[in-house]
């Protein structure tokens, strides 16, 4: 069966030679991998989180689509050649690999991953990106704390805030608290020095609530980028 569909890349791999097989998050089918024959031959580049329209078809007895041709359906050019903005580009397709897996459509979400990418496209705010996309991932996914005025403790195991600062692992007392939230209280992270450690705490956040979660490669590379 032939069909259209507008898709963001997250990930590609070599199936031989010249064949590459993709992944993408597809707006009529949700996570979607297909096979492109002789795609290192063609002259479409292939940017992490680009935004594609795909011809395709697939058999009924196989799971993987096969690409007829691809096309990009938003060119985010400064994305595409702003090196931050394509290590955030790396890190959020890593961090949605691993948080999308329903193979159904998803407006919303949809929605969403083209708001994020025309956002990283425009922003200068690069420090503050990272932070924001995965507090919004998490209101998308329907595991966002809730928040409170002046919080000064947070539970990252039992998702959270209080006015009762506690000890032990999950814990996070006094400013990260109240950094995080009014990050998910308005998803707007505020200007400090404790960004990189918040980035930190919200993933490991989603690692307890998503326990096939794990970017810690992507986390790595982009601390040490973004927040040296």
């Amino acid at each position: 069966m032939k069909t259209s569909d507008y898709g963001f890349l997250l990930f590609k791999t070599n199936y031989s030679e010249s064949s590459l097989m993709l992944t993408f998050y597809t707006q009529k089918s949700g996570i979607s991998n297909f096979i492109y024959k002789g795609a290192k031959k063609k002259s479409v580049p292939f940017f992490v989180f680009g935004h594609y329209e795909i011809a395709s078809y697939k058999r009924p007895e196989s799971d993987l689509g096969m690409i007829n041709s691809l096309t990009i359906a938003t060119p985010y050019l400064s994305s595409a050649s702003h090196p931050a903005k394509m290590l955030i580009s790396f890190f959020v397709s890593d961090v949605l690999r691993q948080t999308l897996k329903e193979e159904q459509a998803d407006q919303v979400m949809f929605s969403f991953l083209l708001s994020a990418a025309q956002e990283l496209n425009e922003t200068n705010r690069l420090k503050e990106f990272p932070l924001e996309f995965a507090a919004k991932l998490t209101i998308n996914l329907g595991f966002a704390p809730q928040t409170i005025p002046n919080a000064t403790a947070f539970n990252l195991k039992t998702g959270r805030f209080s006015l009762d600062n506690g000890d032990g692992e999950y814990m996070r007392n006094g400013p990260m608290a109240n950094f995080l939230n009014v990050l998910f209280s308005t998803f707007v992270a505020p200007h400090s020095d404790i960004q990189k450690q918040a980035l930190g705490d919200i993933l490991l956040y989603m690692r307890i609530h998503l326990p096939s979660f794990d970017n810690t490669r992507s986390l790595s590379i982009i601390r040490e980028v973004l927040y040296s």
